[in-house]
C-alpha cells in the first residue's frame, strides 16, 4: 500500500517518534510510506529521506495556517495514497479534510491528547467529536486503556471506530558507556545526574525539575529538548543560583536519545498530562530508575504484567520530585529494582506489535468482506 502519515510540526517529539516507528515498520513489511509535516519547526527531519514539508517555517498567522492546510490538501491530491494516517490535533483535522478531498480510501486518526472542554483545545475536541461521529475518518487509534476511557461519554458512533494500539517503545540496540555519553553532551563526569527529555512546554512541567535542584544541593539535572518554556526555566535557574547544576542540552534527535539517557543515574518526568508517556517508558526500558508524576496513565504504562511498578510516583512539584530523587539516592536497592522492572517493559511495548496493529487496520479495507485482518496477519 502507498501510505502518507500527516504530522503537524517537524520536531523531536513523542508523536513524531511514533510515526517514525510506524513508518519504518510498515516499510519493512513492504509498504511505501512517507511522512508529511505541515511545517518545519526544527532541523531534526531535514535529512530524513522519507519526510516532506508543506511549509519550511512555522505559520505566524491565519493566512499562514491556511497556506499550510491548502498545501497539505494539494500534496495529498498529487500523492494519491491508498491510506492516510494522521497524528496530533491539527494533523487529524486538516489531514482528514485533505484526504477526503483527495478521495483516499482509508483514513486513520490518532488521539494524542485527552478530550478538553476549554479554550482552543476544547474547540478542537468538539471538531474531532463531530468528525469521528459522522465518519470523516474510518478508524481512530488510542494508545492506552486510560486514554480510551476518556472517550466513554462520546457518542456510540464515535466510539465504535476506536481501536486501541499501545505505543511501541524502542530499546537501545547497543550499550553506551556512561562516561562517554556524558562527554558527548558536555555533562559533568562525577556528579549524580538526573536526566529528562521532552518539549519545554507548560504541560511538561520541567520547571518542577529545576525547582528540585533548590532542595537538592548535591545533584545535577540535564534536560533534552527545546520549547516556549525554556526562557522561563533559565530565568528561574538564574534567580535561584542553580545554573551551574542545570544542563540544557537542546534538541536531541531520536537516533541519539539512548546515548543521552545513558548519561543519567536516574530519569525524572514531571509532566502534568499524558496519554501514554513515551519518554518515561523509553527511559525505563533503557534501564534507568524513573521518578514520575503520579498520573493514572503513567501508573498504567509504567507497570509490568505482574503488577510491579517500574517507577517511583510522586507529586508533580519541586518538593515531590526532590523527595523521589532523594529516595533513589538513599535506597540503591530500590533504584536497582525499578531499573530491572523497567527493562521488562521492552516486551510489553514492542514496536513490531504496534506496527502489526496498524497494518491490521490498513489491511481491513483491502481484505475480502468478513475477513478478520488480525487473523490474516497471523496466518501470513
Amino acid at each position: 500500500m502507498k501510505i502518507i502519515q500527516v504530522q503537524t510540526q517537524a520536531e523531536a517529539g513523542g508523536a513524531q517518534r511514533i510515526s517514525d516507528m510506524v513508518g519504518e515498520g510498515l516499510r519493512a513489511r513492504g509498504h511505501e510510506v512517507r511522512t508529511v509535516f505541515m511545517y518545519r519547526k526544527t532541523e531534526v527531519y531535514d535529512r530524513d529521506p522519507h519526510a516532506d514539508f508543506i511549509l519550511t517555517k512555522p505559520p505566524r498567522n491565519l493566512p499562514g495556517q491556511i497556506r499550510a492546510a491548502i498545501g497539505l490538501a494539494g500534496y495529498l491530491r498529487n500523492a494519491r495514497p491508498d491510506a492516510v494516517v494522521t497524528f496530533q490535533h491539527y494533523g487529524n483535522i486538516f489531514g482528514t479534510i485533505g484526504a477526503r478531498l483527495a478521495s483516499v480510501d482509508l483514513i486513520i486518526a490518532n488521539q494524542s491528547g485527552a478530550p478538553q472542554t476549554r479554550g482552543v483545545r476544547g474547540i478542537l475536541t468538539q471538531i474531532d467529536k463531530l468528525m469521528g461521529t459522522f465518519g470523516a475518518y474510518h478508524a481512530n487509534v488510542v494508545n492506552s486503556s486510560w486514554t480510551e476511557a476518556q472517550f466513554d461519554s462520546f457518542p456510540q458512533a464515535y466510539r465504535r471506530r476506536m481501536s486501541r494500539i499501545d505505543h511501541g517503545v524502542p530499546a537501545p540496540s547497543v550499550a553506551v558507556d556512561k562516561a562517554a555519553a556524558r562527554a558527548a553532551f558536555g555533562l559533568p563526569q562525577e556528579a549524580w545526574l538526573a536526566v529528562s527529555s521532552g518539549r519545554m512546554a507548560p504541560s511538561k512541567n520541567q520547571i518542577a525539575l529545576v525547582g528540585a535542584l533548590v532542595h537538592l544541593p548535591d545533584i545535577h539535572i540535564a534536560i533534552a529538548g527545546t520549547g516556549p518554556e525554556q526562557d522561563a526555566i533559565v530565568a528561574f535557574a538564574e534567580a535561584n543560583g542553580i545554573t551551574d547544576r542545570l544542563h540544557l542540552v537542546g534538541e536531541v534527535p531520536p537516533s541519539r536519545i539512548f546515548e543521552f539517557l545513558a548519561a543519567g543515574d536516574a530519569y525524572a518526568f514531571s509532566s502534568l498530562t499524558e496519554t501514554f508517556g513515551l519518554a518515561a517508558v523509553e527511559a525505563a526500558i533503557s534501564g534507568l530508575p524513573v521518578v514520575a508524576s503520579k498520573l493514572d496513565v503513567l501508573r498504567e504504562v509504567l507497570t509490568i504484567g505482574e503488577g510491579e511498578a517500574a517507577a517511583l510516583f510522586v507529586d508533580a512539584d519541586a518538593k515531590g520530585m526532590a523527595e523521589g530523587l532523594t529516595e533513589l539516592i538513599a535506597r540503591p536497592e530500590l533504584a536497582a529494582r525499578l531499573a530491572a522492572a523497567g527493562r521488562q517493559l521492552k516486551e510489553q511495548y514492542s514496536p513490531a506489535r504496534m506496527c502489526a496493529g496498524y497494518e491490521a487496520l490498513l489491511l481491513s479495507r483491502s481484505l475480502p468482506h468478513g475477513c478478520n485482518p488480525v487473523d490474516h496477519l497471523q496466518s501470513a
